[in-house]
């Protein structure tokens, strides 16, 4: 039938990867972005935009690695939370630089 069945352990160590993909600085590098966008977005659903965030960034991480305007588009119909505006869409770009992203293009 196809199914893969996996332990905790590595259901765990799973989780452990894709965090530290989408934040290789670990748990600082994750509320210093949380942060940044509640400051430069106050009228956003931070929740929404934390999600927006990790979704460009799993995009552009991932095997094949996408550049950050495919990332986005991508990205942006994979949610649902919130519509994705300039501002919002230029946060991310800018945070992503800051944070020394150097992967794909931007």
């Amino acid at each position: 039938f196809g199914f893969e069945f996996k332990t905790k352990e590595e259901r765990e160590e799973e989780k452990r990867e894709f965090f530290l993909r989408i934040f290789p600085k670990g748990l600082a590098q994750r509320e210093e972005v949380e942060q940044a966008l509640k400051t430069r977005l106050p009228n956003v659903d931070i929740k929404a935009a934390m999600f927006y965030y990790i979704l460009v960034r799993d995009a552009m991480t991932s095997r094949g690695g996408a550049a950050f305007e495919e990332a986005a588009e991508t990205a942006e119909k994979r949610q649902r939370m919130i519509k994705v505006t300039p501002e919002i869409l230029e946060t991310v770009r800018e945070l992503m630089k800051k944070q020394g992203d150097r992967i794909a293009e931007f």
